[in-house]
C-alpha cells in the first residue's frame, strides 16, 4: 500500500500508544471538541465498543500522548453495515490546542502501517463540509468526496400536528403499535422487526452494499444501549408482519433533543402514506415528552425521505461528507 507520507515518523513530545480503558475521558472530551453540537459521553462510548462483535470484525484504537495527556486518537475498523474484509473506517481527531502540529498525520500513518497486514483497498471516513480544514486533511491524503448527507432539525416548540392530521390515517388494514407493546405480547418480535430493518436497508442509498451486523450487536444497540429509548419505536403491522418503523435515539448529554433512529417502508408498502404516519406518531410522542428538538440526516439521494421531512418543517443544517480512498486505483 503505497502512501507519501507528509509527517515526520516521530514528532518531539509525542507518543503513541494502544488505547486504554482510562483514556475514554479523553477521547470523549476530544470528540466533544471537535463536534460539540453533537456531543458524546464515555457511557455511550464504552458501550459502542463493548457491543462492536470483534470475533468477526476488526477494531483497534491508538492515541497519541504529550506529557501523559491524550492529545488525539485514531480508531480503524471494519465497517458491519457494509463489511468487506479489506474495508475499513479510519476516524482520527485531535484536540484544538494540538492541531496543527502533525499529530493527525502521525496518528493517519501508524493506523496505515498496522493495517498493511491486512492488504486493505478502501478506506472510509466523514466530515462535516464546513470543517474545511479536516476536508483538506483528508484531500492531501488522496480521500475523495463520495457522497453527502443532510443533517436536518424539527423545531418542536413550534410544530403544528393538527396541520398534518391528514396524513397520520395509515390504509386500511395496517395497524400501528409500539414496540414494548409487541414485546410484551411475543419476545420473538423484535428478531422479526431485526429482519424487516436487514430487507428495507437494501433500499436506502448508500456508497457500499449493505451488509447485515449481528442480530446480537443490533439488538443490544435496540435494547440496551445507552441512546435506546424502546418506547419512541412505532411500528406498521400487517396482520403479523411487521413492514415498517420509525423510531427515535436519544444522547446523554442533550436531555431534550432526540435523534431520528431508522425510517423505513417495506418496498412493496412504500408510497401508501405510512411512513409519514409512522413519523407523526413518533413526533407526537416527542412532543408529549417534552422534547425541544429532532434531528436527523438523510442521504441527498434520498428524495422521498427528504420530502417528507422538508413538508413536516425539517430544517437543512451543514451536510456530511462521505470520503473515501481506493488504495488499488
Amino acid at each position: 500500500m503505497a502512501s507519501a507520507r507528509e509527517v515526520p515518523l516521530h514528532i518531539p513530545g509525542v507518543a503513541i500508544r494502544d488505547f486504554q480503558p482510562q483514556d475514554y475521558p479523553s477521547i470523549v472530551e476530544i470528540a466533544n471538541h471537535v463536534y460539540p453540537e453533537h456531543p458524546t459521553t464515555v457511557e455511550e462510548e464504552r458501550f459502542d465498543d463493548a457491543n462492536f462483535d470483534r470475533s468477526k470484525y476488526f477494531w483497534r484504537r491508538l492515541v497519541a500522548v504529550d506529557a501523559d495527556r491524550v492529545v488525539g486518537d485514531v480508531t480503524f475498523t471494519h465497517v458491519p453495515w457494509a463489511f468487506d474484509a479489506r474495508r475499513f473506517n479510519v476516524w482520527v481527531a485531535v484536540h484544538p490546542m494540538w492541531q496543527r502540529r502533525g499529530i493527525g498525520g502521525f496518528l493517519y500513518e501508524r493506523a496505515l502501517d498496522e493495517l498493511r497486514p491486512h492488504a486493505p483497498k478502501q478506506f472510509r471516513t466523514w466530515a462535516q463540509d464546513t470543517k474545511a480544514e479536516t476536508i483538506s486533511f483528508l484531500q492531501r491524503r488522496g480521500f475523495l468526496e463520495l457522497h453527502r448527507s443532510w443533517e436536518s432539525r424539527l423545531d418542536l416548540t413550534t410544530f403544528d400536528p393538527l396541520k398534518f392530521a391528514r396524513y397520520a390515517v395509515v390504509p386500511p388494514g395496517i395497524e400501528v403499535v409500539t414496540l414494548p407493546d409487541e414485546l410484551a405480547r411475543d419476545p420473538e418480535s423484535l428478531r422479526k422487526v431485526y429482519e424487516m430493518d436487514c430487507v428495507t436497508a437494501l433500499d436506502v442509498p448508500r456508497v457500499d452494499p449493505f451488509t447485515p451486523a449481528s442480530y446480537e450487536m443490533w439488538r443490544e444497540q435496540s435494547l440496551s444501549g445507552p441512546r435506546a429509548l424502546l418506547e419512541s419505536c412505532f411500528l406498521a403491522k400487517d396482520g403479523d408482519r411487521y413492514v415498517g418503523q420509525s423510531n427515535f435515539e436519544r444522547n446523554e448529554t442533550l436531555r431534550d433533543v432526540l435523534y431520528t433512529g431508522y425510517t423505513a417502508v417495506l418496498r412493496e408498502y412504500r408510497g401508501k402514506g405510512i411512513a409519514f404516519a409512522l413519523k407523526l406518531r413518533a413526533l407526537e410522542y416527542a412532543r408529549r415528552r417534552g422534547c425541544r428538538e429532532i434531528r436527523t440526516w438523510n442521504s441527498s439521494l434520498n428524495a422521498p425521505m427528504l420530502g417528507i421531512n422538508v413538508k413536516l418543517g425539517f430544517v437543512k443544517q451543514p451536510a456530511w461528507i462521505t470520503f473515501g480512498k481506493d488504495l488499488e486505483g
